[in-house]
């Protein structure tokens, strides 16, 4: 049944075939000069060379016009939404009067534990000042993205904030339902009002002077508890995204990748990549819109962004802020820019381990807070609300991300597996089929003796068809593999803001010249497939071939098909990759 239908389906696809190759064919015939002349082996080689040119020429404008579909349409833009500093000098000072600076009080530190919930408890540590007034200000420090315990993380920040009398409270992060896959921000923000909720009510605190610190990913969490919860008396956002993480890892790929050098063409295929949906590996928190809860912003805010920070919307983020929260009657926005990373630490631009944070940051910070407690409006600081060393924001974070033809990463995944999995398909059949020949041979010399004399040569591959497949399926593969590699080579670089372009572009000319000869060699293939209908056409053809040959001429076929299909899909990949 199966045969049949095999049969069946080649049947019909060599109709197709013809008419495709009979319309070639005519191309042959003008240049005839007698119509009823009979066919030489010179036409069947000029049929040959002109379906190849017509098959290559055929297949290079699929693949591109396949490249730009996949184009989302939209690029990376240069930004031009600018912020202009109103002084060098980051200090921030009130006119009210300010009860202590960094350094007045010596430190407590107090662990305890609190449960989020009747199976889930975390460690927390508090630092407080000794001999400080009642009714102090208190903060409770929110982390970023990775792992972190109380114990390990914002030690300075914390312990500076307490000797300037405020008490603080860093917890351990949860992690039994954080992954780099899944992230449920609203759930985290509710954790971490479980701790504000300590912190309210710690001996010596006032309930109504208890505010937020929160670095990178941790201000989508404390965004959304201030749009929540109106008792968080103020917010500090140091190295916010502000946008989506799609929106953001859109400029930030794009910064990274032209530091370390990669190509144009491999920078401008970062849209097609962020635009992909990514819920094949989890990663809903990619969409997470910050903007919602930023725009009931109604607290006092210190925004903080290190200048050197390439991943960040230095520019946009900060103006951002400050036109939501004015749109809530907010004016009560401090800005300040530092010559540093995007951990505020200096001495390198990447957020190495135990690098000294920036000159004043940390003493900035404590007089913020306690400038807000005395109740320091946005009329009372002494010193400008934009201030510090001039930031340039490279990019501008698209206001969309929509996806071009890939719309998914699991599309981009089946065009790669799929057409591999066909490449290896064809090898096994192969495979199969050379060692049922011998066996053959061996068991049955007589009469296979007889068969070989009256089944035409054509039944069995010619060595340019074994080596088009051979080369236009490895080759595909090949480069497939080499994209990849590639792309992960310059994310390497990139994160390391190593720079090495003449490495990088070497490489890609290397991959460029690897998928022109992919598509010479399936172009050969397609010809070499077509062959027997050149030869049919150009009068060629010898005996018909008996029913023994039309088996094996189908498993031919079925092998040629599985490694033409497979080898198309895997162009459509490296297509997709702007390699056409």
């Amino acid at each position: 049944m199966l045969r049949k239908a095999i049969a069946k389906g080649l049947e019909i696809f060599d109709w197709w075939s013809l008419r495709f190759v009979r319309s070639l064919i005519k191309v042959v015939r003008v240049f005839e000069t007698k119509q009823h002349q009979p066919k030489t082996p010179g036409q069947l080689r000029v049929a040959t060379f002109c379906a190849y040119v017509v098959i290559t020429l055929v297949t290079c404008i699929v693949l591109g016009l396949m490249g730009t579909l996949m184009a989302p349409h939209w690029q990376i833009q240069t930004n031009t939404t600018h912020i202009k500093v109103q002084s060098r000098n980051t200090s921030i000072a009130s006119s009210l009067a300010i009860p202590a600076h960094e350094g007045t009080y010596r430190i407590k530190e107090t662990p305890i534990e609190v449960r989020l919930t009747s199976k889930v408890t975390i460690r927390a540590l508090i630092r407080e000042p000794i001999g400080a007034p009642e009714n102090r200000p208190a903060c409770l420090l929110i982390q970023g993205a990775g792992t972190g315990k109380s114990s390990q993380v914002y030690g300075d920040l914390a312990s500076s904030m307490a000797s300037a009398g405020i008490t603080t409270l860093v917890p351990d992060k949860r992690m039994d339902d954080y992954t780099i896959f899944h992230r449920n921000y609203v759930s985290m923000a509710h954790d971490y009002g479980t701790s504000f909720n300590i912190l309210k009510h710690w001996s010596g605190v006032d309930e109504n002077k208890v505010g937020l610190y929160a670095e990178s990913e941790g201000t989508w969490i404390s965004s959304i508890m201030t749009a929540e919860r109106k008792d968080v008396a103020f917010t500090i956002l140091t190295s916010p995204p502000v946008y989506s993480g799609r929106q953001q890892m859109a400029i930030a790929a794009t910064s990274y990748f032209e530091t370390a050098g990669a190509p144009l063409a491999l920078t401008q295929d970062i849209p097609r990549l962020t635009a992909l949906n990514f819920s094949v590996l989890g990663l809903d928190y990619a969409d997470f819109d910050s903007l919602q809860y930023i725009s009931h912003l109604t607290q006092p805010t210190l925004i903080n962004y290190g200048t050197r920070d390439l991943s960040m919307p230095i520019e946009q983020g900060a103006t951002t802020v400050i036109s939501k929260a004015k749109a809530n009657n907010n004016r009560n926005v401090t800005v300040r820019y530092y010559d540093a990373n995007h951990q505020m630490r200096v001495g390198d631009n990447m957020a190495l381990p135990n690098l000294p944070l920036a000159v004043g940051y940390t003493q900035n910070l404590d007089d913020w807070i306690n400038g807000i407690a005395s109740g320091t409006s946005a009329q009372e600081w002494k010193t400008p609300m934009v201030a510090g060393f001039q930031p340039h924001q490279r990019y501008a974070v698209p206001s969309h991300t929509t996806a071009g033809l890939v719309t998914s990463l699991g599309q981009l995944f089946a065009l790669m597996l799929f057409g591999t999995g066909l490449c290896v398909i064809a090898f096994l059949l192969g495979l199969l089929r050379s060692i049922g020949r011998s066996i053959r041979k061996h068991g049955n010399k007589g009469r296979l003796l007889h068969s070989q004399h009256s089944i035409p040569v054509s039944t069995n591959f010619s060595r340019a068809s074994v080596a088009s497949m051979w080369i236009t399926g490895l080759l595909s593969i090949a480069s497939t593999l080499g994209i990849l590699g590639y792309v992960i080579v310059v994310v390497s670089q990139a994160l390391t803001l190593q720079r090495d372009t003449e490495f990088l572009s070497s490489l890609w000319i290397v991959l460029r010249v690897a998928s022109i000869v992919v598509i010479l060699a399936f172009s050969w293939l397609c010809t070499q497939f077509l062959n027997p209908l050149l030869v049919r056409l150009t009068g060629r053809e010898g005996n018909q071939p008996d029913e023994i040959s039309h088996v094996f001429n189908g498993l031919q076929r079925i092998i040629m098909l599985c490694v033409l299909c497979g080898s198309a899909l895997l162009m459509g990949s490296l297509a997709f990759w702007g390699l056409y």
